[in-house]
């Protein structure tokens, strides 16, 4: 697999929520570990979105510390995989995206930087829940699933 992963993807599946079966069962139907990248950027997007949660009072800080615990043992075996994301090569990718369709399709900021992460680290697959990340990511070239 030469994938990526947006926050939307990951909560689900370190989480409990609506697409979390869907999450569990895509990925229980890779034959080896995905190696998908977690960078630093989607690990400061998904430790701020997880934390929103427990403001808006949908996770509680056990459940925090569950999920944070998860994307741990999702690194130790392998599904995750630390990698380093150029920021100047980010941002860059990510100005072009803008310049090309946010006018025309109205693109949100961290969907614009998610696509851009996956481009910029060579990914082909974009996973996600988020509709509107899901038809941007279709417009960049990139297969959208699960």
């Amino acid at each position: 697999m030469n994938a990526y992963a947006d926050t939307s993807f990951l909560l689900s599946f370190v989480g409990q929520d609506q697409n979390t079966l869907a999450a569990q069962a895509f990925m229980a139907r890779m034959t080896s570990a995905p190696e998908i990248p977690f960078t630093f950027f989607g690990a400061l997007e998904f430790n701020n979105a997880a934390r929103s949660l427990v403001f808006q009072g949908k996770l509680n800080a056990a459940g925090l510390g569950r999920m944070q615990a998860r994307v741990v043992q999702c690194l130790e075996t392998k599904i995750l995989h630390r990698f380093p994301l150029p920021v100047y090569r980010h941002y860059e990718e990510g100005e072009l995206l803008s310049a090309a369709l946010t006018a025309r399709y109205g693109v949100r900021r961290l969907d614009l930087l998610h696509v851009a992460a996956a481009r910029v680290l060579g990914a082909r697959e974009l996973l996600t829940f988020d509709q509107r990340q899901r038809q941007f990511a279709l417009r960049c070239g990139l297969q959208v699933l699960p």
